[in-house]
């Protein structure tokens, strides 16, 4: 690397496909230099960042999965798929937040349709680092830019586990993500959560582990066994995301969940849509013949409240019920009563 190279700001852009390289080429605003056979393209100066997104937004789903970046800054000159070394641009204070960031748990009721009881609370993960607030999904999405699933997870679930035991109003369970591409094997599941139940002298049977998208776990053996080790220990296990997709009942039968959770993406607007409700029908009572109760997520209006309890699920979560909070809200079960 020269020495006006290396002062300036910006990526090399690599791949197996030339052609690839040359349609990158043609799509930048402005000329990309380099021998696009050996030596791939330099995108560098101002605004390379921008640049590269307009480039990779143009390009086909099959094409950005052949064009890999080395950013000019990194001594190892380590190359990466050009869109994760963007997300890592976009969050390049994710180390610093793992080393010095506080994760610091919100809980969300997850209330009886029938009697407006809380049943329990979901522990929501949210960040800081220094004066900045984070939430979950700006967490979760950093940790995989930056290839720190493990360390996230371990981390969160820490947070949530310390946290919400000792707050956890009295008969009430209390939802832990586990996301399953974070466990290299069983052992390595159980050591990152038990301990911590141990020392706080919790009741097994008050915590549920939600695993969160478990269809991207390739290794159906183990996904199976993380579930089963955990039953073992004494917790309940939910099922995150429950969909009419393949995957999703294909993973509902292999877990075979105390809690199934219909995605959110079905609950927003369905007294409106006669198709999903056929759909949720069904999916709550395949969840029921496989010995889970259901709960409807992202619960906002009164409507979706309604339709759902009609549909037969038995929970419900959103903010019709109430908001994430740092200290467990109390529930107001006049929400679930009957119209007059």
């Amino acid at each position: 690397m020269t020495q006006a190279t290396a002062a300036m700001d910006g990526v090399r852009l690599l791949s197996h496909r030339p052609s690839v390289l040359y349609k990158v080429e043609h799509l930048a605003t402005e000329p990309a230099e380099g021998d696009i056979a050996v030596e791939g393209l330099l995108l560098a100066g101002p605004g390379w960042d921008e640049r590269l997104r307009s480039v990779i937004k143009a390009l086909s789903l099959s094409e950005r999965a052949c064009l890999f970046a080395v950013r000019l800054s990194d001594e190892q000159m380590l190359p990466v798929p050009a869109e994760t070394l963007l997300d890592r641009t976009r969050t390049d204070w994710f180390p610093e937040f793992l080393s010095h960031g506080k994760m610091h748990p919100h809980f969300q009721p997850i209330v009886e349709l029938n009697s407006g009881r809380a049943f329990g609370r979901e522990a929501l993960m949210r960040g800081k680092l220094g004066a900045v607030e984070l939430r979950g999904a700006e967490l979760l999405a950093a940790a995989e830019a930056h290839d720190a699933i493990f360390s996230f997870d371990y981390r969160a679930r820490t947070a949530a586990l310390e946290v919400g035991l000792p707050l956890l109003p009295e008969g009430e369970v209390l939802f832990v993500n586990l996301d399953p591409r974070a466990s290299l094997d069983v052992e390595s599941s159980l050591r990152t959560t038990w301990p911590i139940v141990g020392r706080l002298g919790a009741d097994p049977s008050r915590i549920c582990l939600e695993f969160v998208k478990p269809e991207r776990c390739p290794d159906r053996d183990l996904l199976h066994a993380m579930a089963d080790a955990h039953r073992k220990r004494g917790a309940r296990i939910a099922l995150d995301d429950l969909s009419g997709g393949p995957e999703s009942l294909a993973c509902l039968e292999l877990l075979r969940p105390d809690i199934a959770k219909i995605d959110t993406a079905l609950t927003a607007g369905i007294q409106h849509s006669v198709a999903r409700r056929k759909l949720v029908q069904a999916l709550v009572e395949c969840a029921h013949e496989h010995g889970a109760r259901v709960v409807a997520e992202g619960v906002e209006r009164v409507d979706e409240f309604r339709t759902m309890s009609e549909l037969g699920v038995d929970l419900g979560q959103g903010f019709y019920f109430g908001q994430p909070t740092d200290k467990p809200m109390a529930v107001d079960t006049r929400l679930v009563r009957p119209s007059m």
